[in-house]
């Protein structure tokens, strides 16, 4: 075997080494963009979810008026309650579902920054009309279940207060913490995707 030889085979041997390295980037970066489209679906349809609930929530506050239909000022609070969490779902109508499959990367990394950016965005309009909605609810529900009224006895506010404001002050830490895990889940896909779409340039 000659040195010609000798160095066909090495480059065969590097072309094949070669081949396989890139096969297997190929196979890295995809499951990095598999896992990123995932992670963003995951918390997408969670929000979605939470926008169809607000009709849930509005539709709640109006069997209630039902309920306390003895009360306008109740039912004016309740409405109040209602009115808000239909202003929310509109607020979210932007989110729409997406058909994974004919976006690319920079597509799908536009989708999420625009989605992180929603996100931060009406945080703190859907922590404050959830919590709204929450007093409302509470207070018509203990109105028509143990006939407490505030607006006639407000002495009677004492307890039902305490917990009110215990399960709100609960909503706030917790939908912050939860909108914080958002934000940096959606950068890390973001920065993923950037990573794949590097690696393609190249």
């Amino acid at each position: 075997m000659n040195v010609d030889d000798i160095k066909d085979i090495w480059k065969n041997d590097m072309s094949q080494l070669e081949a396989r390295v890139m096969i297997n980037e190929e196979k890295i970066n995809q499951l990095k963009f598999d896992k990123a489209q995932s992670s963003f679906d995951k918390l997408f349809k969670i929000s979605l979810a939470g926008k169809n609930m607000a009709l849930i929530y509005a539709l709640a506050s109006l069997v209630l008026m039902y309920l306390v239909r003895d009360s306008v000022l109740y039912m004016a609070m309740l409405g109040a309650g209602a009115g808000l969490m239909v202003f929310s779902y509109f607020q979210h109508s932007v989110l729409k579902k997406l058909d994974y499959a004919s976006l690319s990367i920079v597509a799908l990394q536009k989708e999420i920054y625009n989605f992180r950016k929603h996100t931060a965005q009406t945080a703190i309009y859907d922590m404050i009309i959830v919590a709204i909605w929450l007093v409302t609810a509470s207070l018509a529900y203990m109105k028509w279940a143990k006939g407490l009224d505030i607006f006639n006895n407000p002495e009677q506010f004492g307890t039902t207060g305490v917990a009110i404001a215990v399960m709100i002050l609960v909503l706030i830490f917790t939908s912050k913490a939860i909108y914080k895990a958002y934000d940096v889940k959606l950068k890390e896909s973001e920065e993923t995707l950037d990573l794949v779409a590097n690696f393609e340039k190249n």
